[in-house]
This record gives C-alpha cells, structure tokens and sequence, in this order.
C-alpha cells in the first residue's frame, strides 16, 4: 500500500472513531475518484456509496455529485 494510501485509510479511521461526518464524506469520496482512476469501478462504487450515505444524513453538498457518480454507473435508480 502507497503511503498515500495509508495516510487515507488512518485518516478514514480517525473520521470513524471521532464521528466526523464531514471528513467521512470527503474521505471516502476521495477513496473513490482513487479507485475510478485506477479503473477499479466496483471499490470506486463502494466508496462511493459509504460517501453518499454520510452526505445524505448531514446533509452534505457533496450528495448530489455522489448521486450522479452512482446513476452513471448503473449502482443508483
């Protein structure tokens, strides 16, 4: 695992452990446009999903993009 990987993975931890919902969000969007450049469609819709669910609980900005990430690949409506 790159050292960029693991620095999100540990920061994905702390997100959990504090209930950051906001850096839940953000983090695991960002493992997502990670696993979709390396072609990885299903960890992307993955990641994607977890990202998506946070976002719709608080509320975030982010849903609606996540939300179109999703339909585009057949994973959401």
């Amino acid at each position: 695992m790159s050292p960029d990987n693991r620095r999100l993975e540990a920061a994905l931890l702390a997100a959990h452990a504090t209930g950051d919902a906001e850096a839940l969000v953000t983090l695991y969007f960002e493992a997502g446009r990670r696993a979709e450049a390396r072609a990885e469609i299903d960890a992307a819709c993955f990641f994607y999903t977890y990202a998506y669910v946070y976002a719709l609980e608080h509320g975030h900005g982010d849903a609606h993009a996540l939300h179109a990430r999703l339909k585009a690949y057949g994973r959401e409506e």
